[in-house]
């Protein structure tokens, strides 16, 4: 199995639990971090910010693992998406402080997956290529 796949799969098999999780039932995850939802409002920013959009990428990286027709996309999605999350973990621990334990653990996957990427970006591009005929 190609490095690629092995990247995709399980950051979409990951990212996808996560999001099914805070798609279905939102306060089990909430509840580690000392977080209540105490509104409907609340609840429909988990649902949809953080399960319907992961469960969305997901789709999105596993796609990628399993059709090379998607992987290039699904590798730059991934770079940008877990990047993103990182960067903001770092700019609220430096506006806010340090969260719990188990954010930094989440923060050093995502920056793990998003290296990942780049370098399985970079790989393929510094790689000969066949050309393709129409």
């Amino acid at each position: 199995m190609s490095l690629k796949k092995v990247v995709l799969g399980s950051a979409g098999l990951g990212l996808g639990v996560i999001g099914l999780i805070y798609l279905l039932v939102p306060r089990f995850l909430l509840d580690v971090y000392g977080v209540d939802i105490q509104s409907p409002s609340e609840a429909n920013l988990f649902r949809s910010g953080s399960g319907s959009l992961f469960v969305a990428v997901a789709i999105l990286f596993c796609l990628g693992a399993a059709n090379t027709r998607y992987t290039r996309t699904s590798l730059v999605t991934l770079f940008t998406f877990m990047s993103g999350l990182a960067v903001g973990r770092v700019v609220s621990i430096v506006a806010d402080g340090w969260p719990h334990a188990l954010l930094i653990a989440v923060l050093v996957v995502e920056a793990f997956y998003a290296g990942a990427a780049a370098y399985v970006l970079r790989v393929e591009d510094s790689s000969p290529r066949l050309r393709e005929t129409a």
